[in-house]
């Protein structure tokens, strides 16, 4: 009986030391296989060399109170205080109610320009924040002016 203990014991140790190994070459293929490759999304850097640069007199403008369906327009002011032409690439706006317009062609450094911005508050109710993004030869490739207003609703004719 004790010869059968010793045996069991035996048997049961050489699987155990077994099973233990297998799990080290286990954990070794797995350890030499190659990290699989993760893609991480590049960071736009700032353009090299020289530079233009937005100088706004005013970089957000208040329409203040205005009646729904209003068409309302600002102009705001800008100056290329950089190095090198300022190049305006596009001008895009966060809805259709709001249009800008602006001179496509180059401005040399110390020159300055107008961008028009028309804001149609048609449809529109309570107060109205529209961002205006730049994309330029600046810094950060880009710029951003603001408008805002207080749409009140449009008076309803009285019926007799």
């Amino acid at each position: 009986m004790k010869f059968l203990n010793a045996l069991s014991v035996l048997v049961l140790a050489s699987l155990m030391i077994a099973c233990g190994e297998q799990k080290s070459e286990t954990s070794a293929t797995v350890a030499t296989q190659p990290a699989a490759k993760v893609e991480v999304a590049k960071t736009p850097q700032a353009p090299k060399g020289p530079l233009a640069k937005f100088e706004f007199t005013e970089k957000e403008y208040d329409f203040g109170e205005i009646t729904e369906g209003d068409k309302v327009t600002h102009v705001f002011n800008y100056k290329n205080t950089g190095e090198v032409p300022l190049t305006i690439t596009n001008v895009r706006t966060t809805c259709g109610c709001t249009a800008p317009n602006w001179d496509r062609t180059p401005l040399a450094p110390g020159e300055s320009a107008e961008l028009t911005v028309s804001f149609n508050s048609q449809n529109k109710k309570g107060t109205q924040v529209k961002r205006i993004t730049i994309s330029a030869n600046v810094e950060d490739g880009m710029d951003v002016v603001t408008i805002k207003a207080k749409v009140n609703p449009k008076a309803e004719n009285a019926t007799m």
